[in-house]
């Protein structure tokens, strides 16, 4: 008799769980830094993803979203505690954090670094730490909290609890409403982060780019579940790879659900043409075409297409296929007519280059080979135009590709003409370095790819841009093959003390590697958006990715390419801070955790291409901004 009754109550809930409607709303809370104290970068990108994300959740999951700005630490604190307080069991929260981060090896402890964070905070009394962020969130009323740790060292938000419960289970049978209804009844407490404790996170953030991603493509019937298909998207990046997990009190069962406006809602299709209403642009009139809208009937005119293709096909002018196209620009004959069109204009642009090329030559100067390789970077004499301008240069580059340097005395760091320095370029100091060799262009991916019989850049099938993805101590195994290939040449990485005075044109007072005070997207390969510009920059193409080395044309005056922007190049040092007084060929700390790289890339702002501004990886980072050029002692 127990057991009938157990039975019946069992059903009679069932049927109410899948009758139910939920009543909470969604959601999304987006923190995100751009401007820091001095000596922490800023991060302009977190606008941007913030704002993208923000978004795409309105607009096709319809979540009530908040961005906060560069918040102080206070103001972190105060915004959770005010959601707290205005949720209900029913309601869903995300917390998206994209700022920067720390992370402590001394008891384990984790930061994320807002507005007003110190940099350098060795108590975090500036920072917000993790700890606080659980306790902050402890008291939130709202059934589900998802956490989006998109910082440097973020796994360490889930090493004190991290747990991974199992992921509610759905019968075939239930329908969107009813999944929604089962996974509501538990109380789910989820994070990600976009590495582990001891990954940094690059600017360009690959955690929110997956994490958008998963949201456009969405999950089975418009229900994107965090256990298996957010996780799957955010995953994909391996470097770093993002974790995942629990923390506080999770129930089995638990999860967090985007789900798509009216995903839920039957389907109704109201002119029976197989176009669901929801779909359909003309719900109420019967359509043959994919959006349910009835296909146009057109009046054929094909003879007259064809009697005007004839007549401009026989004139063979431009004005005449312009002519035609415009009267017909769906005809039959379109595909011909711009055929022919980029046949006389190919003709006339050759017609154009030979002229161009003969002038070159009339002049036979280096400016004059130069303003032809200007005009025409993919000309049909290109390759002759190098040939006679390398003829006429100085200084005279060796048969290896590298540029001997004569040595001296100069000021390095933050001199005078700099601008937006980092607390890393001071104090500027004196160093003399000797006489060396370095390379022309950045090392190409041929190069490599002879050498050490493979290619791991991301821009591939280009044999002349850059090699790039390839780490430091990548690098030295590459030189090791190399010198092993050509004995006596002692190829190596230069110092940073040699790189910054081969971009300074031999320790002049310059701004840029290209020997000049402005920087030009079409002298230089970077960042040029207009939300980047700078009083010392051109707003213009940012082409998102590498170009072949020394295709610019701007080498400096000492004949080097490419010494600002394209990649990042690795130098020799380990990272250490400069010290005030007088050096001679220094070769930085004994020890460090990061290698210097130098010289800026083709996705970083103005600032990061200046001849005095410092960055680093470790010595394992490869990314696709990552490169390298050789150097020799004399």
């Amino acid at each position: 008799m127990r057991y009938l009754f157990l039975l019946l109550y069992v059903s009679i809930h069932l049927a109410n769980l899948q009758a139910q409607t939920r009543t909470g709303r969604d959601y999304a809370v987006f923190f995100y830094g751009t401007d820091f104290k001095p000596g922490l970068a800023p991060l302009p990108e977190t606008k941007t993803e913030a704002t993208a994300l923000k978004t795409e959740l309105e607009t096709s999951y319809g979540f009530t979203c908040e961005l906060v700005a560069n918040p102080t630490k206070q103001q972190i604190r105060d915004k959770i505690r005010a959601y707290n307080a205005r949720l209900t069991p029913n309601d869903q929260v995300l917390f998206f954090f994209s700022m920067h981060g720390h992370y402590t090896e001394d008891g384990e402890r984790g930061y994320l670094i807002p507005k007003d964070g110190e940099a350098g905070d060795d108590y975090g009394d500036t920072w917000l730490s993790y700890d606080d962020l659980r306790t902050d969130l402890a008291p939130c009323k709202a059934k589900h909290v998802l956490l989006a740790l998109d910082a440097c060292y973020s796994g360490t938000f889930g090493t004190r609890n991290r747990t991974i419960p199992p992921a509610p289970v759905f019968a075939q049978e239930d329908d969107c409403q009813t999944k929604m209804n089962k996974v509501m009844q538990y109380t789910g407490r989820q994070y990600c982060s976009s590495g582990n404790k001891t990954a940094k996170t690059p600017a360009k953030s690959l955690f929110a780019a997956r994490f958008l991603e998963a949201l456009r493509k969405g999950g089975e019937n418009g229900m994107l579940r965090f256990d298996t298909d957010l996780e799957y998207y955010l995953k994909k990046a391996d470097n770093p790879r993002p974790e995942t997990g629990s923390f506080s009190k999770h129930d089995p069962g638990a999860d967090f659900i985007f789900l798509r406006t009216n995903a839920c809602a039957p389907e109704v299709d109201s002119d029976s043409d197989g176009v669901p209403d929801t779909r359909d642009k003309c719900p109420q009139t019967w359509g043959s075409n994919a959006d349910g809208c009835p296909a146009l009937i057109k009046e054929d005119n094909t003879a007259a297409d064809l009697d005007a293709w004839k007549t401009a096909k026989n004139q063979g002018t431009e004005l005449a296929y312009r002519e035609y196209l415009r009267r017909y620009p769906n005809g039959e004959f379109k595909e011909l007519a711009n055929n022919a069109l980029r046949k006389l204009e190919t003709q006339a642009l050759q017609r154009r280059d030979d002229t161009a090329w003969d002038v070159a030559q009339e002049l036979n100067t280096r400016e004059g080979y130069q303003k032809y390789l200007n005009d025409y970077p993919a000309g049909r004499h290109v390759t002759e135009a190098r040939a006679a301008k390398a003829a006429l240069e100085e200084p005279v580059i060796p048969s290896d590709g590298l540029v001997f340097i004569k040595g001296g005395m100069y000021t390095m760091g933050c001199t005078s003409e700099q601008q937006d320095c980092d607390a890393d370029e001071k104090p500027t100091h004196t160093v003399t370095v000797s006489d060396f060799y370095l390379g022309q262009f950045e090392v190409t991916q041929k190069l490599w790819r002879e050498v050490m019989d493979n290619n791991p850049s991301y821009f591939k099938n280009c044999d002349d841009c850059p090699v790039e993805q390839v780490s430091w101590d990548d690098v030295q195994d590459f030189l090791k093959k190399l010198n092993a290939k050509n004995p006596g040449k002692n190829y190596r990485l230069p110092t940073e003390a040699e790189w910054e005075y081969a971009a300074r044109e031999g320790g002049k007072a310059v701004l840029f590697g290209n020997g000049k005070n402005v920087i030009d997207p079409a002298e230089i390969n970077f960042d040029a958006s207009a939300s980047y510009k700078k009083d010392y920059s051109v707003v213009g193409e940012y082409r998102a990715k590498t170009v072949l080395v020394g295709s610019l044309r701007s080498p400096n005056a000492l004949g080097l390419h490419d010494m600002s922007g394209n990649v990042w190049e690795w130098c020799s040092d380990w990272k250490g801070s400069y010290v005030a007084g007088n050096q001679k060929d220094p070769t930085g700390p004994a020890t460090g955790s990061y290698r210097v790289i130098r010289g800026g890339s083709w996705d970083y702002v103005p600032q990061g291409c200046r001849v005095a501004f410092r960055n680093d990886f470790t010595p394992g980072d490869r990314y696709s901004n990552g490169g390298f050029r050789l150097a020799r002692t004399k």
